[in-house]
């Protein structure tokens, strides 16, 4: 398994992002084999052939080994080859690394700005989309997108690719920045000054 790193660090920038998906399920999911369709669950939108070809170059690299059919189950399945669990781990944790935030600055408080920090703040080591924060803001009926964007470019927050864009778009990912918990804290103590979404 020496030669797996390098496999893996070598993998093309096409379709890398649902070859990271298929590593993820895969890992979070160890020893146990998954079918083609439990793979692709939550995952960026993938036809058969394109989840096919994935799993074939990541088997072809000795990352995924296909689990023989049996009387009991007629499908496909795929697991993690033996002695790739390590290899793989370290690298989704070097391809998930979070952009480095922006310097904190400050920012006047604003209900909006309050709302999102009071989701993050309860759930500091959280990923969220600005998809997930607006459904937990879905009372308000407002997308969270501009008030999160604000945070971010402010230093409260950090950002990451999130895997389950769609083809074709990016998307992110979004958690309470540790350096910056105690200025966030004090945000939501602060009155807010009224804004329009």
């Amino acid at each position: 398994m020496a030669h797996l790193p390098r496999a893996l660090d070598a993998l093309r920038p096409g379709g890398l992002e649902f070859k990271l998906h298929i590593l993820r399920r895969l890992l979070d999911n160890d020893p146990k084999p998954l079918s083609a369709s439990q793979i692709r669950e939550e995952g960026p939108n993938r036809t058969d052939a394109s989840t096919w070809y994935a799993l074939k170059a990541l088997e072809r690299i000795g990352a995924v080994v296909i689990v023989p059919r049996t009387n009991e189950c007629s499908i496909a399945r795929y697991r993690l080859a033996d002695g790739a669990h390590g290899a793989v781990s370290k690298f989704l944790a070097a391809r998930s690394l979070c952009e480095p935030a922006p310097p904190l600055s400050p920012l006047p408080g604003s209900p909006q700005h309050q709302q999102v920090l009071t989701v993050l703040c309860a759930h500091p080591d959280t990923w969220f989309t600005v998809n997930d924060l607006t459904t937990k803001l879905i009372r308000l009926r407002k997308c969270a997108r501009r008030p999160t964007m604000e945070l971010y470019d402010a230093g409260y927050l950090l950002r990451r690719m999130s895997y389950r864009a769609r083809p074709g778009r990016t998307s992110y990912q979004y958690r309470l920045n540790p350096d910056a918990a105690r200025h966030a804290h004090a945000l939501l103590d602060t009155p807010a000054r009224s804004t329009n979404w």
